[in-house]
């Protein structure tokens, strides 16, 4: 995992998005109840502002405030191609197509899978933190195991679950079933 952005990088963050949107210290200071003086610290990087004020910035900028310390600068709208998608094969077999590297600021990640019958099955496993998964099947049919609950999902069915369980899908019956998922964590090559 990557480190958060410094006090520097924030700074610049901030006064870059305050340009954009033709702000002044002022506006900024009016719209989040911190003192211009102490926004233009944060903004030259010499100080840090508390969780409590980052969170008020951000609302005053139309931001989350994960935008301003992630170690990477995430665009609002990323398009990416079909063809520059990078799928990898999970171990259990089953295929994985990222069509995101996440949704900036939600830490939303959002997969098409690929269960060949017999085969392939994904396996995600507990995480500690709280987190969700919802399981869309486009095509075939899909047995899954989520937490301690078992279901069979068709073409049009969903699933949702808490990812503080284990949870398997694998195709059912004799063809290929296709799922799109969308989680609050990453499917790595690993898993």
């Amino acid at each position: 995992m990557n480190a958060p952005a410094g006090n520097e990088e924030l700074g610049r963050r901030i006064r870059r998005l305050r340009a954009e949107r033709h702000l002044t210290l002022k506006q900024v200071e009016e719209a989040s109840g911190l003192s211009a003086t102490h926004l233009s610290e944060i903004e030259r990087g010499r100080t840090s502002p508390t969780i409590g004020a980052l969170v008020r910035l951000a609302r005053a900028l139309g931001k989350s405030a994960s935008f301003f310390i992630e170690a990477e600068e995430l665009a609002e709208m990323v398009h990416v191609p079909r063809g520059r998608l990078r799928e990898f094969v999970a171990p259990g077999g089953a295929r994985v197509e990222p069509l995101t590297r996440g949704v900036p600021g939600s830490h939303l990640f959002a997969y098409r899978l690929t269960l060949e019958p017999v085969t392939a099955r994904l396996t995600v496993e507990a995480q500690e933190l709280p987190g969700d998964a919802l399981y869309f099947v486009r095509r075939g049919r899909v047995e899954t195991t989520l937490g301690e609950n078992c279901l069979t999902l068709s073409a049009g069915d969903a699933a949702q679950a808490p990812l503080t369980r284990p949870h398997l899908l694998r195709a059912a019956g004799d063809g290929a079933a296709e799922v799109i998922a969308v989680l609050t964590r990453p499917i790595e090559p690993g898993d």
